[in-house]
């Protein structure tokens, strides 16, 4: 019994160990987004959607709102509670989500 479970443990580790070096060969490079500066295409965009909607007034009070709807629906209904404390935590830190989130280039 306990060589069956050496040889089927030594299995397993080789195939751990086949997929590590397949994911090292395939893997490439992750950078972090950066904001755009001024000037730069897309900054008019980022500016309206993050700046002064995600990050401004409508942002937080949309994030407030979705925590205060999620801590409501906590204590009837849980599967719908936790997700919505989550996305509403997400909401209002989104740019620092954002920015550490690495995009392959």
């Amino acid at each position: 019994m306990i060589k069956a479970l050496r040889r089927a443990t030594f299995r397993g580790a080789d195939y751990s160990l086949m997929a590590l070096a397949a994911l090292m060969v395939t893997m490439g490079a992750a950078n972090a987004f950066t904001a755009p500066a001024a000037g730069d295409l897309g900054y008019d965009i980022y500016d309206i959607v993050v700046n002064q909607g995600v990050k401004g007034p409508l942002g937080f009070v949309g994030g407030v709102a979705a925590f205060l709807f999620g801590v409501s629906r906590l204590f009837s209904n849980i599967m719908i509670g936790i997700p919505t404390i989550v996305a509403a935590v997400c909401l209002i830190k989104a740019d620092s989500i954002l920015q550490t989130f690495g995009m392959l280039i």
